[in-house]
Order: structure tokens, then C-alpha cells, then sequence
């Protein structure tokens, strides 16, 4: 049986419903749509309004996809040879309270056994580095611990300081920026969702008036697939004490208990105690002379669950 293919692209969508309404519009009061549009109350002008205010919230949600790509990648630029400073100092902080790990917690760090554990979240690493240098800053000029590996190291510790700031910052537009997309993101699909439903509708539609000839469906813009459908894996259920029969299973592959009582697997014809019984959570290969199989649950207190390929 002939399958429309719809699009996931947005952009795709719209000009799949572009079409559709270019070819309505084309063939006017002869249009094949009119009695659908009319029975179902769609307005193709409204649509393609809504389109079109879609398409504009779309692009000023890429701007601001990208937006918030750019501050974040500049947010990195500034804060991780800071960041990467500041863990070279711990490792030599590390080494001078060899001994006495529990020193380290006074410049902020977590220390788990042996090992330095920075955090993953960014203003927690921020928050690391103003205790860090307030710890080293706390020192007369000159006495703190860490200043023979910053002057050896080259590292000014303000400099550091600035760029951590500046990164904050960026931080803060990348965060901003992110949430304006996803406001955009939502208010592009509220606009089109609907457009959508109505686009798959009118494909089904289509797809009733030209079943004998399925490939008419590409004059409004459809991909037509009449290809035989892929085997896949299918979840199924099976009532307690009950059975279910299931036809073209694809033989030699796996079957999956997924649930917790034992299935019994039998060609149609085979008697239930000539099957292969498949234990809770088990697997088994399905024969390939199997092509309807009968799954039998013989715990009349629990559905079974299970999966396989047909």
C-alpha cells in the first residue's frame, strides 16, 4: 500500500503546504479539495497567513539559535585559559600539601580521594575561581603559596580575574539568547502545528480519492512511497491466559520477553506444549518456518509483553 513520506525540515513542511495551495488555488471551484476544506472548516488563506507568520518567527529563530551560539563560543574563548590556569595551580597546590589534602578545600576545591573534582556547571566553575583567588589574594603581596608557579607561569591573576567577568557575561547573553529561541522555537509551532494536521488531512484525503492511482498525490506536492513496508521491531502485549496470533513474522530473529511470565511461542498449527517456552526477560530465536506465530501466556494472573520483528 502506497505511503505518504512527510517532511521533519520545517522549511520543508512550509513548502510542502505551499504547493498544496498553489495547485487548490490553481484549479479553483474544480478543486478536488473544496469538499474537504469545507467539511472540515479549513480556511487555506488563514493557513497560509499563519504560514507565513511561521516562517518569519522561524528565521528570527535561527538568528537567535546562532546568536546564542556565538556568545557561548566567546563566553569559552575568555574563560577556559583561565579555567585551564587555575587547574595547573591547584595540581601545584596539590603537591605542596602532599600529605594534606584537606588544605585544598580552603582554595575551594573538592577533593575525592587522590583526585581534584572541578564542576561540570559553569557558574559553579566561575564561583570555584572568585574562592581560588580570594584565598590567593587573602596572602600579603608576595606570601601567597601559588605565587612562585604564577610568576614561573607567567599568569596574572587580575588579567584572569577580567576575562572570568567578561565570560560571566557572556554566559548571561548566551542564556538569554537561548531562552528568546526557544520562545521563538514555541511560537513558530503554534502558528504552524495546525497548518501541519491540516496538511497530513488533506494527504489522507488525497490519498482516499486516488487509491488506484497513488502517484496523482505528487501533482499537490507529496511524496508518494509504494515500496513494501521494512520489517521492524514491534512491542506487543498478551493478555493473561490469553494469546495472540501474529502474521508474516520474520523468521530467524530475535524474540524479546519483556515482561514478567513466561510466553510460549508456536506456529499456528503447532499445539501449545510442542512451542518454545521463552522465560521472564529471556530471548529466543523465532525458526524460520515461523511465519504466523502464536504467542500463548500461560499465567492467567499477568499480562506478558514482548517484542519481535514483522
Amino acid at each position: 500500500m502506497a505511503r505518504i513520506k512527510y517532511p521533519h525540515d520545517f522549511l520543508k513542511q512550509t513548502e510542502l503546504f505551499k504547493k498544496i495551495k498553489a495547485k487548490h488555488d490553481a484549479d479553483g471551484a474544480g478543486s478536488v479539495l473544496n469538499p474537504y476544506l469545507s467539511e472540515q472548516g479549513i480556511n487555506m488563506d488563514k493557513d497560509k497567513s499563519d504560514t507565513d507568520k511561521a516562517i518569519t518567527k522561524n528565521k528570527l529563530f535561527d538568528k537567535a539559535e546562532k546568536e546564542a551560539e556565538d556568545y557561548t563560543q566567546d563566553r569559552n574563548t575568555l574563560f577556559d585559559p583561565a579555567f585551564a590556569n587555575m587547574k595547573d595551580g591547584f595540581q601545584f597546590l596539590k603537591k605542596l600539601y602532599r600529605g594534606n589534602p584537606a588544605e585544598l578545600g580552603h582554595w575551594g576545591a573538592t577533593v575525592n580521594g587522590n583526585a581534584i573534582v572541578h564542576p561540570p556547571d559553569f557558574l559553579k566553575r566561575v564561583e570555584l575561581f572568585k574562592t581560588y583567588k580570594a584565598k590567593h589574594d587573602s596572602y600579603p603581596a608576595g606570601s601567597s603559596p601559588l605565587a612562585p608557579f604564577l610568576s614561573e607561569n607567567k599568569i596574572d591573576m587580575d588579567d584572569d580575574e577580567t576575562d572570568v567577568t567578561a565570560a560571566k557575561a557572556k554566559h548571561k547573553s548566551a542564556k538569554q539568547t537561548e531562552k528568546d529561541a526557544e520562545d521563538l522555537r514555541e511560537e513558530r509551532d503554534k502558528l504552524f502545528d495546525p497548518v501541519m494536521e491540516h496538511v497530513r488531512g488533506m494527504g489522507q484525503y488525497l490519498k482516499g480519492l486516488y487509491v488506484k492511482h497513488p502517484k496523482h498525490l505528487g501533482q499537490w506536492g507529496y511524496t508518494v512511497d509504494d515500496s513494501p513496508p521494512k520489517p521492524r521491531r514491534h512491542p506487543r502485549s498478551v493478555p493473561a491466559g490469553g494469546q495472540i496470533t501474529i502474521k508474516k513474522v520474520i523468521g530467524d530473529t530475535e524474540f524479546r520477553n519483556a515482561g514478567g511470565t513466561i510466553l510460549v511461542l508456536c506456529e499456528e498449527s503447532t499445539p501449545t506444549e510442542e512451542g518454545i517456552s521463552v522465560d521472564a526477560g529471556d530471548k529466543a530465536n523465532i525458526p524460520k518456518s515461523f511465519t504466523t506465530l502464536s504467542i500463548v501466556n500461560q499465567n492467567s494472573d499477568q499480562k506478558g509483553k514482548c517484542s519481535l520483528v514483522y
